[in-house]
């Protein structure tokens, strides 16, 4: 083990092993994942969405569900590790750039859980529903209004949180 991490020692500031890094590298790790399972997911299904082509729906909704299955060990992780980071660097929990983003951060949890999540089941079952020609009951689904509001949402919700992350304003 000691080899281990004189060999990684190499790659931390000052050449000695630092906590601090090695959680700020998890938090980006976790996050960057978590991010990109849910955008992708988010804006290929409505693309998707858009065609009113059932199958191609049912498959890509069903993806996106799977995937929802697995993002919130990253989510969580990720914030675990990111509040990890702020106590072993030394920062202040209630810096206003970190307020900010707990408060985005619980407001995108409750949209994608009130809104997208639901609007995804809805989708898939009105896809699979259809067969293989596209319903006025698909056709609503995919042109809900509140759908495409959230997914909007959610994604200037990560545009801005990644930005706080990033430049740390006020800090």
């Amino acid at each position: 083990m000691g080899a281990a991490v004189a060999r990684l020692s190499g790659v931390f500031p000052n050449g000695r092993f630092d906590f601090f890094s090695v959680v700020k590298f998890l938090h980006i790790a976790m996050m960057f994942m978590a991010v990109a399972g849910s955008v992708f997911p988010e804006v290929f299904l409505h693309l998707i969405a858009n065609t009113r082509e059932p199958r191609a729906i049912a498959t890509a909704a069903h993806v996106a569900e799977r995937i929802g299955k697995v993002l919130p060990v990253f989510f969580i992780g990720g914030i675990i590790f990111g509040l990890l980071a702020v106590w072993t660097g030394q920062m202040n929990f209630t810096a206003p750039w970190l307020v900010a983003t707990y408060v985005l951060v619980i407001s995108a949890f409750a949209v994608g859980t009130l809104f997208s999540d639901p609007w995804v089941a809805r989708l898939r079952t009105a896809a699979v529903a259809s067969g293989d020609a596209a319903t006025p009951e698909l056709a609503g689904v995919v042109d809900e209004p509140r759908a495409k509001m959230a997914s909007a949402w959610l994604m200037a919700v990560m545009v801005v949180i990644i930005s706080l992350m990033v430049f740390k304003p006020g800090s």
